[in-house]
């Protein structure tokens, strides 16, 4: 690994930190899995989509609200009390709840959302403070991480299952939820700066209203907001269809892998040499999904399927550091979370209602017809945005949010 994606790891407290999110991340791709696996033993597959669209929509609906939290306390100790909530939810789970009846497994999955709406935007606007001179490095080394958790956890999840039980490896997963609070504990993160006290409502509208005066902001988020509607859900959802119609599904698990894989070496190639124009880089870094759907509209051979599916990885993870970092960066800390929080929602709010049209619009119109619109959407969301001032280099033009970092804390 490149030495300086691991400057981060020199600041004592981001390294406490990161340790502790390495362990939650494998515990996170073990969950999915396990899941799956616990609700499908007991209970129907529409019943198991109840369960994760309930997880879903609690992560949406509080998302504002957990960048309120974040913007109000420390944030290591909202990340704490998510963390708290989240593995109450899967001791439930190693307790049999999935084996209850229904509701108690909905009610557990809303509160996992609940945490992870809670967690997410606090967890995002630490960073600044733990690594403050070294943002697009600490972005990136967590960008590697996760992804690599995310190729070991759903492996460690279904190793489990074969040779002990979902209960045993919820209670792992409640493990590294543990580990995770512990880390945390160490960390002495300082309240964020705030003026006068204001209702729930009110700072949550001075979120929106801080993204709505950066138009580099809001262009991107709503260029999110498309893509993922009408290209990324779409391209997730059809992926095993177009596999399972070309006779070619046992493949499905390895082409995630190669996105999984490619995600892994974007992270590193962003942190080895931080572009000078990030914002140009990020943005056509999506656009590298683009090569993924026309594979598969024109039934490119499955290799080169593969190489298209890496080529997506590289460009997602490209334009999640950067974007992460260039925000961590420009907007005033005491309004961070909320920006995080608002992008989570502006972005994602809609993917439901991509992933569960995708395959009617499939059947209505017909694959090719899904797959050429989608490939139109992503060329014209990736030029269109570059000619909105401050994209190309993810920053205000006028300079306004430039300020000195903060030192870095130690734990």
């Amino acid at each position: 690994m490149n030495p300086q994606i691991l400057q981060p790891l020199r600041l004592p407290a981001f390294r406490r930190v990161w340790a502790g999110q390495a362990l939650s991340a494998v515990g996170d791709g073990v969950f999915p899995v396990v899941l799956a696996a616990a609700i499908l033993k007991h209970h129907s597959a529409s019943d198991l989509g109840l369960v994760l669209g309930a997880e879903s929509l609690l992560l949406v609906a509080v998302a504002l609200l957990g960048g309120v939290l974040a913007d109000r306390v420390r944030r290591t100790r909202a990340m704490i009390a998510a963390d708290l909530v989240r593995m109450a939810a899967v001791v439930g789970l190693a307790l049999g709840a999935a084996s209850a009846p229904l509701p108690a497994a909905v009610l557990l999955a809303m509160a996992m959302g609940l945490g992870s709406g809670l967690f997410r935007p606090a967890s995002r606007a630490l960073l600044p403070t733990l690594a403050p001179d070294l943002l697009t490095q600490a972005n990136a080394l967590q960008s590697v991480t996760s992804r690599v958790a995310m190729i070991a956890g759903p492996a460690l999840g279904g190793l489990f299952l074969a040779v002990a039980s979902a209960e045993a490896a919820f209670w792992l997963d409640a493990v590294t939820f543990l580990a995770s609070i512990v880390t945390l504990l160490g960390i002495t993160d300082a309240k964020p700066a705030r003026g006068q006290a204001e209702g729930i409502f009110a700072e949550a509208r001075e979120g929106v209203r801080a993204v709505l005066d950066r138009p580099w902001v809001a262009t991107i988020i709503g260029q999110g907001t498309v893509q993922l509607i009408l290209a990324m859900a779409p391209s997730l959802v059809l992926l095993p269809i177009y596999l399972d119609a070309h006779g070619q599904l046992p493949a499905y698990g390895v082409m995630l892998g190669l996105q999984a894989g490619g995600s892994a070496v974007g992270g590193l190639l962003v942190g080895l040499r931080p572009p000078a124009k990030p914002g140009t880089v990020g943005v056509l870094g999506l656009g590298l999904l683009a090569f993924q759907l026309l594979c598969m509209l024109l039934t490119a051979p499955l290799p080169v399927l593969g190489a298209a599916m890496f080529l997506t990885g590289v460009g997602y993870a490209l334009f999640g550091v950067l974007w992460a970092s260039a925000l961590q960066r420009c907007i005033p800390d005491e309004l961070l979370g909320r920006v995080f929080a608002v992008e989570m929602l502006g972005t994602y709010a809609l993917e439901p209602v991509g992933l569960a049209l995708a395959p009617y619009a499939a059947h209505l119109l017909g694959l090719r017809t899904v797959l050429l619109t989608a490939i139109v959407v992503m060329a014209v969301t990736t030029v269109v945005p570059l000619l909105v001032p401050g994209v190309r280099e993810f920053a205000d033009p006028s300079g306004r949010d430039a300020a000195p970092a903060e030192p870095a804390l130690s734990a």
